[in-house]
């Protein structure tokens, strides 16, 4: 892994939480952030409660959306990784992250389009959150992103809120998915 003391620090981009205020989902996706932080990235938070995006309409202009919606495009476009994370609801991503996801559709006129062949972290949240993490691995496919071969199924239960701390076992898995996606990330940015 190339030191970020050596290299410029990289930007990573969290999406994700839920409408609920104490989400269990943007718990851990700011517990990945802050791992993130602590290997010396820059970590910027899109929490899709905060965003409050409406539903994604193709015939709407960016202008037509709140500056919220052009913020968040600014933060896809200059990021050099991401982590979506999402709650399970009925088996899959919840509509709130994945009309996030879908509002990033104003970027398929970039180059590179959308995630820009980026390196992503997969989290799911709560029972059934391996259907999560394969739904957010079909949309970062077809958003031109680069799924981390380490994903990360948090259990409701390993998430204390109270205590601000997750399953040691679970913790673990998180460092190793972050640590994995600044690994490859880096590797991306070396001179080829």
């Amino acid at each position: 892994m190339t030191s970020s003391s050596t290299s410029p620090s990289l930007r990573i981009l969290g999406i994700g939480g839920s409408t609920r205020a104490g989400s269990r989902s943007l718990f851990v996706l700011n517990t990945a952030l802050a791992v993130a932080a602590a290997g010396g990235a820059h970590s910027v938070l899109a929490d899709v409660r905060a965003l409050d995006l409406p539903i994604y309409n193709e015939e709407w202009r960016v202008e037509d959306y709140p500056a919220r919606l052009a913020w968040l495009l600014d933060e896809v476009r200059v990021a050099d990784a991401f982590l979506l994370c999402s709650p399970t609801y009925h088996g899959t991503l919840s509509g709130v992250v994945k009309n996030v996801l879908d509002a990033l559709n104003y970027l398929e006129g970039d180059t590179p389009r959308f995630l820009g062949g980026k390196v992503v972290g997969l989290i799911g949240v709560g029972g059934g959150a391996a259907n999560v993490i394969n739904s957010l691995g079909h949309a970062t496919r077809a958003l031109n992103g680069l799924a981390a071969p380490t994903v990360v199924a948090v259990p409701s239960d390993a998430v204390d809120m109270q205590a601000g701390t997750l399953a040691a076992p679970v913790q673990r898995r998180l460092d190793a998915l972050v640590t994995q996606v600044l690994d490859l990330s880096h590797r991306l940015r070396m001179p080829v």
